[in-house]
């Protein structure tokens, strides 16, 4: 590895083990930044979430069907919904500072979609989920999305929970780059 990177990973929505098969069925899709190392600093996603942010109660977190929103999340480090066995790839690769000002437009597509507290009714196959949030996240930074080897089926991909207007305002300008190197 000779940068650092920005990856789109999946992580399976479903997975369970039949016959000594592991069987893997929808994605998780998130955007995830790898220093030259590989070790994952940074992740990015799209998850449901009480209004305002705050923690769903019941099912281990998620009342399906009730009053989820889709929440932008941010961990300055990996998660468990990083695994290496998972579908992934680099959708960018360069010095530090351009990755961290790609990171800063992340941050701020973040604050736009949580405050509009879209609906996420689970599984949000009709309006955003996480797969939705990620490519709100490709558009802003300007980066076109990659096919994965093995990639999983990702219900909601392509679709933008922010206007055009408001993914110009915030999306990845030359200055942001400049500024950073």
């Amino acid at each position: 590895m000779a940068g650092f990177q920005l990856l789109k990973v999946q992580s399976p929505a479903l997975a369970w083990r039949v016959a000594g098969r592991r069987l893997r069925f929808g994605a998780h899709t998130f955007l995830a930044a790898a220093g030259p190392d590989g070790r994952i600093f940074c992740e990015h996603h799209g998850i449901a979430r009480a209004p305002g942010g705050g923690t769903l109660r019941g099912l281990g977190g998620l009342v399906p069907f009730r009053r989820e929103v889709i929440w932008g999340e941010a961990w300055p480090h990996r998660t468990g919904f990083y695994d290496e066995a998972h579908p992934q790839g680099v959708l960018f690769e360069g010095p530090r500072a351009e990755v961290e000002a790609r990171l800063a437009v992340a941050e701020r597509v973040r604050g736009a979609v949580n405050a509009r507290s879209l609906p996420y009714p689970w599984p949000g196959l009709r309006t955003g989920n996480s797969n939705a949030y990620f490519a709100t996240l490709l558009a802003a930074l300007g980066l076109p999305d990659l096919r994965l080897r093995n990639e999983l089926w990702a219900p909601g991909g392509g679709r933008l929970l922010l206007d055009p207007g408001a993914l110009a305002r915030l999306s990845i300008r030359p200055a942001d780059v400049s500024e950073a190197a």
